[in-house]
């Protein structure tokens, strides 16, 4: 067993690209070492220069295997003597082989088995490496030299160490070496290395720390410091974090200050500036407000004269008074009188400007709210005004803030805090773990934005394709459905086809609009039911929604949960052969009309008297929600439906009576139907004890 080590060095890469690469690669060489029977683990490692990765434990060589090879048909392969004929000699030979390594097979071409020797670990990683590293994607790309070659930034040096050797390999024109340089401005030098452990301990020297975990705890250890010597903590702000890991290949910290009357400025400003544009980590005091002091990343080992200080202090202070004539400006102006400016933005070119898409997000507001029984005042007016504050000067600069900026500027005009709050949040929520708005009106607003924007994209023919969504819809939808699934005082309680209606109504749609939005909603619910906490499996969202979802959706997740609760006892057995009996029996049959005359048999006339009870009981029990004891309802009319299975034949030769019969075991299975379609559940009988 050997280790395999490599370095790339490039120019700095820019911080926000590093982790998604590095997972992409981390997962390529964990194949790879898999592939190459590795007994070790694989370290993915970089700086804001550097990528450097070690397979450990790598076998010298693959081990030897025996391949089974299609020759020539026999026809041609033997003579009418049973001879080889040239054909087949010709295969043999040229797969160095003998007679005797043919197989006896059963089919009509000749087989060969064939010992393959396994080959060396080191050619192996000549070949992959190389792909790997330059097949890696990045955001964006650049090219250099000739510009024969495009990557995220050009390559200076590559170093190929395999059992403490060097492996040659070319990327990009660059051969490798065993050599490399530490960090650009505290220690130039090159130097040689033999091995990972020799490369860690020698770029530790030269100011250099590879493991960028370990760099950012010393980082935040030194933050912690800084922050107590003005009686403060850093802000928790894991974002940040992750930048400075990658923005340096030393883990320094600088603490700095800003005037303190820039404290005047809304904090979201001053926060906004300094993560956002300078990734710099705020302190707060003991209260948790902000100070006037701020923590910033330092690619070197100190600050002795200030210099580092005072330039983020003499940056900072700069675009806080940007802000602050901004934001100054701004107030000059109320929100509502910026409606009218929203008509020279544009929103998109078929889709019209912002004028228009709050006019249509109010109508959509008002219209949810007389669905949802929700009053619409507060409601309406945060609809009417969420959007001015992208004609605010504050926004045009600091786009980040679109929305809080509004809220704000409501706060400070008095409106009540139901109205600045839903225009402060009717963004959220922008990703998976992103708080919901504070208030049912900013939850209201919230889904008429974002269901006009995808019945709009939807009705022009932009729909997301693949892995290609420019326009995040998926987004928007995600956010639709997370706000849907919230059951407490915020909860809209809205029938989801009415939604889409509602959205669809405002652009004119068709019903190939409706049907193509629908399917997409369909899978985002999928999606994010699977990944709730809830814990549902596949199949037990299937069933729920193949029953029907496009109600209130906290109705599907409460009928998927009764499916998942009761697939866990023994009686859901009795349930699973019911449905399945009754709906093969009655594919194609949909009445449930059943005439009491033509019953004939005295376990059609029990089952017919026990469905008129139990299927009233487990129709009051859906209206109620009440959907597992409903299933329970169903679960224990099986002893009857096994006697009228038992000793009534369904499909006689009468049609009438066929029919009536078809409609009694109809009747009795869309009765749990509506909750589920729970044949779509897969079930391991074995786990089932008779009870």
């Amino acid at each position: 067993m050997a280790d395999y080590f490599f370095e790339l060095l490039t120019e700095e890469i820019p911080a926000w690209m590093h982790e998604t690469a590095l997972g992409t690669l981390s997962e390529r060489l964990t194949k790879l070492a898999k592939e190459l029977g590795a007994e070790g683990e694989v370290t993915v490692n970089a700086t804001s220069r550097r990528i450097a990765f070690l397979l450990r434990a790598l076998p010298l060589r693959e081990e030897d295997r025996e391949q089974e090879l299609k020759g020539p048909p026999k026809k041609s392969a033997y003579d009418a003597e049973g001879k080889p004929t040239q054909a087949l000699l010709g295969f043999l030979r040229k797969q160095a082989a003998s007679l005797d390594d043919l197989l006896e097979s059963g089919d009509e071409y000749v087989r060969l088995r064939k010992k393959v020797e396994g080959r060396q670990t080191g050619a192996l990683l000549q070949e992959r490496i190389p792909d790997i590293v330059t097949s890696l994607r990045w955001p964006k790309q650049m090219r250099w030299g000739s510009g024969e070659h495009a990557y995220i930034r050009p390559v200076h040096g590559l170093i190929s160490i395999f059992d403490e050797q060097p492996l040659p390999i070319e990327i990009f024109g660059i051969k490798s070496g065993t050599s490399t340089v530490g960090h650009r401005t505290l220690a130039r030098q090159r130097f040689e290395v033999q091995s990972f452990q020799e490369y860690v301990s020698k770029l530790e020297l030269a100011k250099v720390v590879v493991d960028a975990h370990r760099r950012r705890e010393v980082m935040a250890g030194r933050a912690r410091i800084l922050a107590q010597e003005v009686e403060g903590t850093p802000s928790a702000d894991g974002s940040i974090w992750l930048q400075w890991q990658y923005l340096t290949e030393f883990p320094g910290v600088v603490r700095a200050e800003f005037r303190p009357e820039y404290l005047q400025l809304p904090e979201e400003v001053l926060v906004t500036v300094m993560r956002v544009h300078q990734k710099q980590l705020p302190i707060r005091n003991a209260q948790g407000r902000l100070t006037n002091s701020f923590l910033a990343v330092l690619d070197n080992d100190g600050d002795p004269d200030g210099n580092a200080a005072y330039g983020n202090s003499f940056v900072t202070n700069a675009r806080f008074a940007d802000a602050q004539f901004f934001y100054e400006t701004d107030r000059k102006r109320p929100l509502a009188e910026r409606v009218e400016q929203l008509a020279h933005l544009q929103f998109q070119e078929k889709l019209g400007n912002y004028a228009e898409k709050s006019k249509r997000i109010e109508a959509i507001a008002a219209a949810i709210c007389k669905e949802a029984g929700v009053d619409a005042q507060d409601v309406v007016a945060a609809a009417r005004l969420c959007k001015t504050d992208l004609v605010t000067e504050m926004v045009k600069e600091f786009t980040d803030l679109q929305g809080q900026i509004g809220g704000i500027y409501a706060r400070e005009e008095g409106m009540p805090e139901p109205v600045w709050q839903a225009i402060y949040d009717h963004y959220r929520p922008v990703s998976i773990e992103d708080t919901l708005p504070r208030n049912v009106a900013g939850a209201i607003v919230s889904i008429a934005d974002k269901m006009d924007t995808l019945a709009g994209f939807f009705s022009i023919g932009l729909r997301p394709t693949g892995s290609k969504d420019p326009f995040a819809l998926r987004r928007a939808a995600q956010g639709v459905v997370q706000i849907l699934l919230n059951r407490d005082r915020r909860e809209v309680r809205i029938p989801f086809e009415r939604l889409l209606d509602l959205a669809l109504e405002q652009h004119g749609a068709s019903a190939e609009v409706k049907q193509a939005l629908t399917a997409f909603f369909a899978e985002r619910i999928q999606t994010i039911l699977e990944a709730s906490a809830w814990g549902f499996a596949y199949d037990e969202i299937q069933a729920a929604m193949q029953a029907g979802w496009q109600g209130p959706l906290t109705d599907l997740v409460d009928r998927t949960q009764a499916i998942k609760d009761m697939r866990d006892e023994p009686n859901f057995l009795s349930i699973l052969d019911s449905a399945k009996r009754i709906a093969n029996i009655t594919a194609g049959h949909d009445s449930t009309s059943v005439v009491a005359s033509k019953l004939e048999h005295p376990a059609e006339l029990r089952l017919a008297e026990l469905a008129d009870a139990v299927v009233s009981q487990i129709e009051e029990m859906i209206a109620e929600r009440r959907y597992r004891p409903a299933m329970e309802s169903f679960a224990a009319m099986a002893p009857e439906l096994e006697a009228f299975f038992k000793d009534v034949m369904v499909m006689v030769e009468d049609e009438s009576v066929r029919r009536n019969r078809m409609s009694l075991l109809r009747k009795v299975g869309s009765a749990v139907g509506r909750i589920g379609d729970v044949t779509k559940i897969v079930v391991d009988r074995s786990d089932y004890k008779t009870a």
